[in-house]
């Protein structure tokens, strides 16, 4: 009877729960409360630039998110394409040429612009091609150099007034063995890459050596002033 009556007040318990109104208020099963308010306003934007967020405590309406970007610094020019000071270009420069004691004793001597005549005569062509004949008479063409010498002679000595009386052959060791009336004057080797060029200096022989063509004749002065003393004398 005992256990009967237990059984009809745990009935009676669960009869009076469904009939119970539902009084609206949540049931509290122990589990902690949101707060919704304060969870609305640490939502986080994830975005490239930090996020402000400004607003009255409370208020969602005046809840403003404001976007802000950092200033991105201007990227540095690489070491490479950095302004670099400009470079000295220095130009060679040839020394001048020097030649031997005599040579340039004569050279002060016989200065081509006291050399020059007021009249000059007319210059006669070489024949094509140019030969010299050598000891025994034998003719021997001119080479392109020698060629270009003798022109250059013969071009100075009618500038400066002296008849193209000259006579032009060939030595033994290939220089120009160079008279004029039948005088010897001097000699050119126009061979190789270095010349060279001799001068009768009162009875003696002096020869300027290891010369380019431009060289040999910047010295053919020499021989017209010689030559001019010789007429003179």
């Amino acid at each position: 009877m005992l256990e009967q009556s237990i059984l009809d007040k745990i009935v009676d318990f669960f009869k009076s729960l469904g009939t119970k109104k539902a009084s609206g208020e949540p049931i509290d099963l122990g589990r902690p409360k949101h707060d919704w308010e304060s969870e609305e306003k640490q939502v986080q934007i994830r975005h490239d630039a930090p996020v402000n967020i400004e607003g009255e405590p409370g208020s969602k309406k005046d809840t403003v998110i404001e976007l802000t970007k950092e200033e991105t610094q201007p990227a540095q020019e690489p070491e490479a394409e950095k302004s670099q000071p400009a470079k000295t270009v220095v130009a060679k420069v040839r020394p001048k040429r020097t030649y031997c004691p005599e040579v340039e004793a004569l050279r002060a001597q016989y200065v081509w612009r006291k050399l020059k005549a007021e009249k000059a005569l007319t210059v006669q062509p070489l024949p094509e091609p140019f030969f010299f004949l050598t000891a025994g008479n034998q003719p021997v063409e001119a080479s392109k150099l020698e060629v270009s010498f003798v022109k250059e002679l013969l071009t100075k000595a009618a500038e400066a007034g002296i008849e193209n009386k000259f006579t032009f052959s060939l030595s033994s060791t290939m220089s120009v063995v160079v008279k004029y009336k039948k005088k010897m004057v001097g000699r050119v080797y126009l061979h190789g890459k270095k010349h060279r060029m001799t001068f009768k200096i009162n009875g003696k022989t002096v020869r300027e050596d290891n010369m380019s063509l431009a060289e040999t004749k910047k010295l053919i002065p020499i021989w017209i002033g010689q030559i001019k003393d010789s007429l003179t004398a």
